[in-house]
């Protein structure tokens, strides 16, 4: 972008005399010039626009990667089965300290069976099978279903419960991308348990607000800006 606007901007300079020369009269020359102008200033804005959209896909990748690294620190413990509440809730405190001490609130039944679900369900990760839905969630958390949908009652509804799958299917995706650019969409959403791309593609914009390429454009400018600033010190 910014060379064809160098580019540009001697061609609007010679314009004046260019058109002297081919005998134009005064009033196509302004004519060419205008229009000459109007596309220099179409380029600087839309140059600016892309600068300015590509940042603010860069810092959201940036927060994306932050999210997504804390929530497998998170999941890792909750996960552990060998640790108590107990002592989960004494890491989780020392791993997210804060100045400000804040009240610690006791998690109900209902609480507690979705986060040990969820760690467990991204650590077996079973959802990459894309046959995965509520019946295989269900038998894979060894509950009946009246029991189930007590405890997590939001998820009664199997087109949610369809949704919360998907959302781990594109957090996976996310974290692929993240570790190996290389693979293709079809990849990566079978790797994931999606049953084609198009499916891939809507969950991850879904969940994220982006589609997997700007994230993928995204992640590939902040690594290369990494680099650059590593090489300079």
């Amino acid at each position: 972008m910014k060379k064809r606007i160098v580019l540009c901007a001697p061609l609007l300079l010679l314009a004046t005399p260019y058109c002297y020369a081919q005998g134009y009269t005064l009033a196509d020359a302004n004519h060419i010039i205008i229009i000459l102008i109007i596309i220099v200033i179409a380029l600087i804005g839309f140059g600016g626009y892309s600068i300015h959209h590509n940042r603010i896909i860069s810092q959201r990748n940036e927060q994306l990667r932050r999210i997504l690294t804390a929530l497998d620190d998170y999941r890792a413990i909750v996960g552990n089965k060998a640790l108590t509440l107990d002592e989960q809730e004494e890491i989780l405190k020392n791993k997210l300290s804060k100045p400000k001490k804040k009240k610690v609130i006791q998690k109900s039944e209902e609480q507690n069976f979705f986060v040990k679900m969820d760690a467990q369900v991204n650590k077996e990760k079973p959802f990459t099978d894309p046959d995965f839905d509520q019946d295989a969630l269900i038998k894979f958390m060894g509950v009946s279903d009246e029991m189930f949908c007590k405890l997590v009652p939001r998820y009664k509804d199997p087109e949610r419960t369809l949704d919360y799958i998907n959302s781990l299917r594109a957090e996976y995706a996310a974290k692929i991308l993240m570790e190996k650019s290389n693979y293709s969409a079809e990849d990566i959403a079978s790797m994931c348990g999606f049953r084609n791309t198009a499916a891939y593609i809507s969950a991850f914009k879904f969940s994220f607000g982006i589609t997997p390429t700007d994230y993928l454009s995204g992640m590939s400018r902040m690594f290369k800006k990494k680099e650059q600033l590593s090489a300079l010190n």
